[in-house]
């Protein structure tokens, strides 16, 4: 898995198996540096209308983090106010890349959360291709 995907997978995963597996990283006494965050940021979605100009379509809201495990950097991104999953995804985030004990473990929490989505889409898509207009309505 590269790291991109692995960050992608840890950014989807459940909050609270993420949680968990950070805290079993921790209870392994590896020293941890948090060196950014968790930051919540806060932005406007414009979106561009014809002849109206640009509206605010709602708010965006992420947080982010960003640790050492043993001096190897972690990054961690979750969407919404969420600064103890964003910390755990960091955590687990530097733990994979410096192939850590539970690296492995990491990779199967990021890579279920990719099946997941995957899984949702195929069943939305699925039913968007069963949809059909009624001419007659």
């Amino acid at each position: 898995m590269t790291p991109e995907r692995r960050f992608e997978g840890l950014a989807l995963a459940d909050a609270g198996e993420l949680v968990g597996l950070a805290d079993r990283i921790l209870a392994s006494g590896v020293a941890v540096e948090v060196i950014r965050g968790p930051v919540v940021a806060r932005g406007p979605l414009r979106l561009p209308l014809p002849d109206v100009g640009t509206v605010v379509a709602g708010h965006a809201v992420l947080t982010t983090c960003a640790v050492t495990l043993a001096g190897v950097r972690g990054d961690g991104t979750r969407a919404g106010d969420a600064p103890e999953p964003a910390l755990a995804a960091a955590i687990c985030d530097a733990e994979a890349e410096r192939a850590g004990a539970l690296a492995k473990e990491v990779h199967r929490v990021a890579a279920a959360s990719l099946d997941a989505r995957a899984s949702r889409r195929l069943v939305r898509g699925s039913m968007i291709e069963r949809t059909r207009l009624r001419e007659d309505a």
